[in-house]
């Protein structure tokens, strides 16, 4: 679980990095506008998505946990 919040960070970081990537510098114009609207969009959702994975872990790890418990009484 350590190695996967790792990578969740470092994508995050990765995305974090890319709005300094936009800019009239490389395209304009109405494509490059729609393009950076709809990558915005997709980016708000999987930030969400990898967020609910580092909020999800402590129940997984419990969950497992709780199952290595069970079968050592059995």
């Amino acid at each position: 679980m350590t190695a996967t919040a790792a990578a969740v960070r470092e994508v995050l970081d990765a995305l974090g990095a890319i709005p300094g990537m936009f800019g009239d510098a490389t395209w304009r114009g109405p494509a490059a506008d729609h393009w950076a609207a709809d990558w915005n969009a997709r980016k708000s959702q999987l930030i969400a998505l990898l967020h609910a994975v580092l909020s999800e872990q402590p129940r997984l790890v419990a969950r497992v946990e709780e199952g290595t418990r069970r079968r050592a009484v059995l």
